[in-house]
């Protein structure tokens, strides 16, 4: 076997079935395997694989696991040469897989590669051109990230194979031998950062990580997250923190944190003032103050994993 494709559900039963047909219409010229690991979705989703795609191995979980820890599952006894871990809310395009496979082929060095995702309006993903560091993380905090950076415009506007420190969790494709040496997903992750995390180990274990603009996807991006934005959004916060915890210092972490609630309480304050300002009738506004102030509230409450 080649490849194993490992795709991780959480209620998108619709996106699920587009990101299967993509890998349908769209194979590999490699020996490849699907998997399907659904963390309890109760929208269908695991009926509608058996039923539509029964080609694919389907692992129905009886809660919702984590992505970390539902990769995990998949990752585990790995034989394929390669795995690529996909989001469900991704459609693969014509030439993508034998683009990534084809480069890992030809670079031997290189323990993971990432495609160059494209989100629903045409514009392409931005990365985190110099990796996921605090001062990084701090401006995407205030809303500094808006501002174009011209490393991100360069790595972007990219048309050849490229080394990168960081790749997005959403697609990765990882060579065994480099994950055997490095290990699993982090499942101390429930969500978020826990590709940050194994970018972060590879690269300490001398492995490359490669952007590889010709492998290109459609990325329905958040599709998981918007389900329960609130949580989401204070999981994130607080992996960001664990993770510079983790891999800076306890100050770093205690630093990371508090960028995580000053922005949280910075986008409520935002919502509340402009709810003020339209005396409250605008129910997108009202929603939006109820979001981060549930968002703040679920960070305060929760210690540092």
């Amino acid at each position: 076997m080649d490849l194993t494709i490992i795709v991780v559900s959480y209620n998108t039963r619709d996106l699920l079935r587009r990101c299967l047909q993509s890998l349908a219409t769209c194979p590999c010229a490699c020996q490849a395997e699907i998997v399907v690991v659904d963390n309890a979705s109760s929208d269908g989703s695991a009926e509608m694989v058996r039923e539509e795609f029964p080609q694919a191995r389907l692992m129905p979980q009886d809660r919702n696991l984590g992505y970390a820890a539902a990769n995990n599952l998949a990752l585990a006894g790995l034989r394929a040469r390669y795995a690529l871990i996909l989001n469900s809310d991704i459609e693969v395009r014509p030439g993508a897989l034998d683009a990534l496979v084809g480069f890992m082929d030809a670079t031997p060095h290189a323990g993971m590669a990432g495609a160059k995702l494209v989100l629903p309006d045409g514009t392409v993903q931005s990365t985190w051109p110099h990796g996921f560091t605090l001062g990084e993380f701090i401006r995407q905090q205030l809303y500094l990230d808006r501002l174009p950076t011209r490393a991100n415009g360069q790595l972007l506007a990219m048309s050849e194979p490229v080394e990168v420190p960081h790749l997005h969790g959403a697609c990765l494709l990882v060579r065994r031998e480099a994950l055997q040496q490095v290990g699993l997903l982090d499942e101390g992750y429930f969500m978020y950062c826990e590709d940050s995390d194994w970018c972060l180990r590879f690269r300490q274990a001398g492995w490359k990580l490669f952007y590889v603009p010709a492998a290109e996807m459609l990325h329905h991006h958040g599709a998981s997250s918007r389900q329960a934005r609130a949580e989401m959004i204070a999981a994130y916060n607080l992996a960001a923190a664990r993770y510079f915890r983790r891999h800076g210092s306890s100050w770093q972490g205690l630093l990371a944190r508090a960028a995580g609630l000053t922005g949280s309480s910075l986008r409520l304050l935002g919502a509340v003032l402009l709810t003020l300002v339209t005396l409250g009738l605008h129910p997108g506004l009202r929603r939006r103050t109820g979001l981060f102030a549930r968002a703040l509230g679920l960070q305060l409450r929760r210690g540092l994993p």
